[in-house]
């Protein structure tokens, strides 16, 4: 587990160093997901379907703001609807006008979650929008993922039932927006899944709001849960034909996404957690603390066994005079030696 950190604190610190490249690459591969998408489920115009085409919005969007992405996006779909069909056309401008007033007014720095559901459906795994901004965000995120599971269906409807919308052309533009409008407004399963992302998304925010201990790791598995019931009730009563298996696979996929997010998000140490209590004069305050996880990488020391003793040339004769200083000073000793013993025996003889 130590190790799952090291290398979190090593992408933490890559990002920090080169957080506007990062920002650009991942603003980059989420535009070219989305025209992707669009021009995968439409492909009704030739240029805008073009591969060409997606790669050279998808550069232009790295440099803009998301909200223009957004913008372009709509732009795109717009026209493939039109080439298909003017009713068309009318009906999702009709519709993207009324949900974009609502964007605007209410969650105009939500682009990435409003484009982020559609590429979701598209990777078969859209339960983890609701989960991952319920654990991140707030109720406020039913409002753009609302909108981008609308607009998902909006563009699958279409290529679902072009043969029924060309049909429709028979009978005018009046016709093509009455059969559009009923196969999209009546789309039971659109409506089951809104309500069941928002009650998705309320659950994991309440329950990741908790002071339980792992109340992140409850919420994102209870979510997950909450969604696959409600919507396998809702298909079971509206008589909706869908792949339970892909249902169970998507709902376990997201888990381990939402769980990757609350490890470089959310990671504490309930060992070491701490209850405190505080007081004014007014209330009196429990608190419950729980620390965070650091992981600093570790730093290697050298320990010095044997350091080789530095020398210099030998002088010989330096050790030659050395040598007869040496000497010198020990006959110079011994006669001295001598003389003391001769007095004394001197002195023993006059007694």
């Amino acid at each position: 587990m130590e190790k799952l950190f090291e290398i979190k604190g090593y992408l933490v610190k890559f990002y920090a160093e080169y957080t506007v490249y990062v920002d650009k690459a991942l603003q980059f591969i989420l535009a070219l997901l989305t025209f992707t998408f669009i021009s995968q489920n439409t492909g009704f115009s030739e240029i805008a379907a073009n591969p060409l085409m997606t790669v050279a919005l998808s550069i232009i969007c790295t440099f803009l703001p998301l909200t223009m992405t957004v913008v372009l996006a709509t732009i795109a779909v717009l026209m493939q609807f039109y080439t298909l069909s003017l009713g068309v056309a009318l009906v999702a401008i009709i519709l993207f006008l009324v949900m974009y007033a609502f964007y605007v007014r209410f969650t105009p720095e939500k682009s990435i979650v409003l484009l982020l559901v559609p590429i979701a459906f598209m990777l078969k795994i859209p339960v983890a929008i609701p989960i991952i901004f319920g654990l991140i965000g707030g109720p406020i995120g039913i409002l753009p993922i609302t909108m981008g599971t609308i607009i998902y269906y909006m563009v699958d409807c279409v290529s679902s039932y072009e043969t029924l919308l060309g049909t429709a052309n028979e009978t005018g533009v009046t016709g093509q927006m009455t059969t559009f409008t009923q196969q999209l407004l009546l789309n039971r399963e659109m409506w089951c899944t809104i309500i069941a992302f928002a009650i998705c998304l309320l659950l994991v925010y309440t329950l990741r709001r908790m002071s339980e201990d792992h109340a992140w790791e409850i919420a994102i598995v209870a979510g997950a849960l909450g969604n696959l019931i409600i919507m396998s009730m809702g298909y079971i009563v509206m008589d909706v034909k869908v792949s339970y298996l892909a249902l169970i696979l998507g709902s376990i996929v997201a888990i381990i996404l939402a769980l990757v997010v609350d490890f470089f998000v959310f990671s504490v140490d309930y060992s070491r957690k701490e209850y405190l209590q505080f007081e004014d004069d007014e209330y009196y305050y429990y608190v419950k603390a729980v620390p965070k996880v650091f992981v600093t990488k570790p730093e290697k020391t050298v320990k010095r066994i044997h350091e080789r003793q530095r020398t210099g040339m030998i002088d010989v004769e330096q050790v030659r005079a050395l040598e007869r200083a040496t000497e010198t000073e020990r006959l110079e000793k011994l006669r001295a030696e001598e003389s003391e013993i001769q007095r004394i025996i001197e002195e023993e003889l006059k007694q």
